[in-house]
């Protein structure tokens, strides 16, 4: 079931603060590896053409589910979901240095802790009765036209239950983040979760269920933005970012 979401804030999020403040451990979460460490810097810093005369940003996501839905059982749910689509996708890097002194910032590494800004938002998520934190990133992009954007590829990994079995084992997610900048942010979502899950939707040899969600909205820089789903949801904040050379 491909859930197209429109533009709106859902009352659910009145139970995260909008405070910030420093981000917390993603716990054992770890991002999708995929080429080389040296292949994947290069691919980064080449994926966007950019100077620091560019207007740059900082985006960060926080990714939680909601294990107790009962969506889960209640909605019609298809076999196969789709994958989300990898053409032209950027891995995300570790950080490999520094930024530049002066110069342009990397685009598509991974900030660190102390870069970020949901802390707030995945404290309260993990002290949630209902919710769970399942991923936590950031990374910098140049404002770019939608014709020359990349989207950025990022998820944690699903790990198998003890035993092989359908029930237990926790959840994941993967998927891509576009964003593009004309008169306003335009960001494109693109996020399959998979489950280990009992009942109606549990897979007969075993694999895990999966659910996508697709959403595209627009946005203005330095709104928190709710993108929800009846299983997952995702907070996502795109700040501007002033590298040392511009100021």
């Amino acid at each position: 079931m491909r859930v197209q979401l429109r533009c709106r804030h859902n009352p659910r999020a009145a139970l995260l603060p909008s405070r910030t403040g420093h981000p917390a451990a993603t716990g054992a979460s770890r991002l999708v590896p995929g080429m080389p460490l040296a292949t994947l810097a290069l691919t980064a810093m080449l994926a966007c053409t950019a100077d620091a005369a560019q207007q740059w940003f900082t985006v960060e996501i926080v990714v939680f589910d909601d294990p107790r839905s009962l969506a889960l059982h209640d909605e019609h749910w298809p076999p196969d979901p789709g994958e989300p689509s990898l053409e032209g996708a950027v891995e995300l890097t570790v950080p490999i240095g520094e930024e530049p002194d002066g110069g342009v910032p990397h685009a598509f590494r991974l900030l660190d802790r102390s870069e970020l800004s949901l802390r707030g938002a995945w404290d309260a998520l993990r002290r949630s009765a209902r919710h769970r934190p399942l991923l936590h990133a950031g990374w910098r992009l140049p404002g770019v036209r939608p014709g020359a954007a990349r989207p950025a590829h990022l998820g944690v990994f699903l790990a198998a239950p003890s035993g092989g079995g359908s029930g237990g084992g926790p959840p994941s997610v993967h998927g891509t983040v576009k964003i593009s900048l004309v008169r306003y942010l335009h960001v494109e979502i693109d996020l399959l979760y998979s489950r280990f899950a009992d009942g109606a939707v549990a897979a007969s040899d075993g694999t895990p269920a999966r659910f996508r969600l697709e959403a595209q909205r627009r946005m203005r820089s330095g709104e928190l933005h709710y993108i929800d789903h009846p299983l997952f949801g995702v907070l996502m904040r795109v700040t501007p970012f002033l590298p040392a050379s511009s100021g």
